[in-house]
Formats: structure tokens, C-alpha cells, sequence
């Protein structure tokens, strides 16, 4: 079922809503939020994560946490190879994002190698040993004004949004280091971010006590938060792209932020290369596409330019989210967890 067919109700979407808010959130605490009886809650979310559509893991800063250097990435491969190599990159344990665009036969995503070796043994010998490529044009992020895992669709009201958001207002220490049993214990939440408590513990040898503290303490210390992604078509999103962007230096930090703020953009982030900025942006359909492009969020800005503008033929992989819309006779190769749409 391709996904702009995805079936889904009003309270479909509202619980996949909340659930992006907080995506550890239990099924009672958001029908209190939402005032849905609290089975119709359950019922509706686990299907909804039974089917793909709504994954949780968990949000890490890439660079405290990770010690990582984000890379954007932009590979053309010759046609025959096209989803081979984009399943191969989205099994990556340091892959992001990936997506397969429009036009020729290209894939776009972003990696968070662990450090400079990493980086370099991804460009010399990660993408060169890629079968069928045809180029790689790899860049930096140098800063994220939104990061995606804290965009939301809009279906709740403000109030709802804040009765569910547990994340922490305070201050974040750079020089902040894990103990061992925390970097652990997000590990457990980066495959499965709803795992209970309780089971958490008894994966990490510890108490359920001392479990809940610390993550608490990583949630506080502003290291680690639920992430909740959703399929864009299950709130009506039919149309994702890609947007490069060049602005002059002097106005990239007003230009990003105030494009973050935009609720088309789901991720935009200032990079090195070309262009200054990269936006990934849902909307319903060409015609908003077409608003958005020419409307105020964009063409308002003084010196703002499109450079490249390119639709998501289809979403691979996003956070921990494999979704996989090839054409049937690539089936037999979907990566391990692909959810077909």
C-alpha cells in the first residue's frame, strides 16, 4: 500500500500526535491529554505501532553524545543499483536519514560517524566500494536550527502539547560526559524507545529505582529524549522534498532559525558546501509546495535563493523508522525491519 494511502482517522492521528510529543508517554496518560477512553488510546497506538506507521526510539545531541560529526551525503548511482545502495545505507548503524529523489538517479541522507577515521574511511573506502556510483558530494552540518525529532504536525492544541512534553528547560552542560550504564541504557532506547522500565532494568542489571533516576538525569541534563517518527502521509502529508538554500553569511543565522520556525520544515541545518542551508520539507501536495517556495517563509527573505529544490520519490530509512516503497520486484531485498508500505 503506498503510503499516501496510508488509512487513518482523526483519532489515528491524534494519538500518533501525542505520541511525538512523548513518545514514552503511557496510553492513559495520553487519553487524559486527548479525553479518549483510555483502551480506544491503546488499541489505536499499538496499532499503530505494530503496522510501522509510528516508531519511538530515542533523541540523542549527535556531537555530545555520539562524539559524532554529522555529514550530509548526495550519492548518484546508475539506475540498476539504485535501491541496492540505498538499503545498504540505511542498514549503517551511523545512518540517519535516507532518501531516494526525483529526477536522476540520486540518494540524499545524513550519517553521524563516531569521528575524523571514521569520516575518512567512509569517503575512501565506505562509498567508493558502493557498486554502481556514479558520484558522492559529502558536506558538514555545522549547525541544526530544527533537527526533525522536534517537529510536529499540529494536531494537538498548544495546551494538549504541553500537558505531554516532559523535556527538560534547563541549562546543558558542554562538557557533560555518560557514565558507562548510560550509554547503555541509551542504547536499549535507541531500538525501542517504549521499552517499560522494568525491562530496561533487568537488561542493565540495575534496579528499577536507580533505572528511573538516571533516566531522568539524562532527560534533565538535556542528553536524551523520546523520538517519535511518523509516517507524513498518516496527517495527510503527501509531498516531502528537499530544499538547498543559499542566503548570504551575514544573514544565515536569522534566515535558518526563522525557516525552522516555518511548520512545513521538518529538519533544516547550515552545512559547508554550495549552499548554506538544507531543508527537508512536508507538505500536502505540489500546490503547497509550490506556496511555500514562493510565499513568505521563503521568498520574503532578502538574499534567500533556491538553489536545488527535489520531491522524496520515497523515504528509506528515518531515525530508527525503516520505510520501504520500491517497486515489487525489488522486494526480495528489504533491510532487516523494513516495514512495506
Amino acid at each position: 500500500m503506498p503510503a499516501n494511502d496510508v488509512l487513518a482517522d482523526e483519532t489515528d492521528r491524534i494519538v500518533a500526535a501525542a505520541l511525538q510529543v512523548n513518545g514514552r508517554a503511557s496510553w492513559g496518560e495520553i487519553a487524559r491529554v486527548v479525553d479518549l477512553p483510555e483502551r480506544t488510546v491503546a488499541r489505536r497506538g499499538q496499532g499503530l505501532l505494530d503496522r510501522g506507521l509510528v516508531r519511538v526510539s530515542t533523541y540523542v545531541d549527535p556531537a555530545r553524545v555520539l562524539h559524532a560529526r554529522a555529514v550530509l551525503f548526495r550519492i548518484t548511482t546508475e539506475p540498476h543499483a539504485l535501491w541496492q545502495v540505498a538499503r545498504t545505507l540505511a542498514r549503517r548503524a551511523d545512518a540517519s536519514s535516507v532518501s531516494v529523489l526525483e529526477g536522476s538517479s540520486d540518494i540524499a541522507g545524513m550519517l553521524l560517524p563516531r569521528d575524523d577515521a571514521s569520516i575518512r574511511e567512509l569517503l575512501f573506502t565506505d562509498f567508493p566500494e558502493l557498486e554502481g556510483i556514479d558520484s558522492i558530494n559529502v558536506t558538514t552540518v555545522l549547525k541544526f536550527f530544527r533537527s526533525g525529532h522536534d517537529w510536529r504536525a499540529g494536531v494537538l492544541t498548544d495546551e494538549q502539547a504541553r500537558m505531554l512534553d516532559e523535556s527538560s528547560g534547563s541549562e546543558v552542560d558542554p562538557a557533560d560526559s555518560l557514565s558507562d550504564d548510560e550509554e547503555a541504557l541509551i542504547r536499549l532506547l535507541l531500538k525501542d524507545g517504549r521499552m517499560p522500565v522494568a525491562q530496561l532494568a533487568r537488561s542493565l542489571g540495575l534496579n528499577v529505582t536507580t533505572t528511573r533516576r538516571r533516566m531522568e538525569s539524562l532527560s534533565r541534563r538535556g542528553l536524551m529524549h523520546p523520538r517519535t517518527e511518523v509516517v507524513p502521509s498518516l496527517f495527510g502529508l503527501g509531498l516531502e522534498a528537499l530544499v538547498w538554500l543559499r542566503v548570504p553569511m551575514a544573514r544565515l543565522e536569522k534566515v535558518g532559525t526563522a525557516l525552522a520556525a516555518a511548520p512545513e520544515v521538518k529538519f533544516i541545518a547550515a552545512t559547508t558546501g554550495t549552499s548554506q542551508l538544507l531543508a527537508n520539507v512536508l507538505v500536502r501536495d505540489a500546490d503547497e509546495f509550490y506556496a511555500f517556495l514562493t510565499g513568505p517563509a521563503v521568498a520574503g527573505h532578502e538574499g534567500l535563493e533556491v538553489v536545488e529544490s527535489l520531491v522524496v520519490i520515497t523515504p528509506v530509512l528515518r531515525g530508527s523508522l525503516i520505510v520501504d516503497e520500491a517497486p515489487d520486484a525489488q522486494a526480495d531485498d528489504l533491510p532487516t525491519g523494513a516495514i512495506r508500505l
